[in-house]
């Protein structure tokens, strides 16, 4: 796999290969410290949550109160949450950030 942006080059498991120019550019870089992240993966409700960061809070105590309310939402069917094919789409002729914002 070859990013399109910086040229490195990863094999298949993730790890870091090839770098066009290392030796003129990075002459100190340890190929191996560069290999790929695990990330914490967590769910709740049929939701499916990563982090990056090993040190955050466990999912269920970041989502804290939320809960609640994404049980609410969550549990409108004695089968739990139904995933509904197809694709929703609005257009609204306005400003990008309006519609998130309000």
């Amino acid at each position: 796999l070859v990013c399109n942006i910086t040229g490195w080059a990863y094999d298949n498991g993730g790890n870091l290969v090839s770098v066009p120019y290392e030796k003129e550019t990075f002459p100190h870089l340890k190929k191996e410290e560069w290999g790929p992240m695990q990330a914490r993966v967590e769910t709740y409700k049929g939701l499916i949550f990563a982090n990056w960061d090993q040190d955050a809070p466990d999912l269920d105590t970041y989502l804290g109160d939320a809960k609640s309310y994404m049980d609410i939402m969550l549990d409108r069917t004695p089968a739990g949450t139904v995933a509904i094919g197809g694709m929703q789409k609005w257009v609204i002729p306005c400003n990008w950030k309006s519609p998130a914002e309000h």
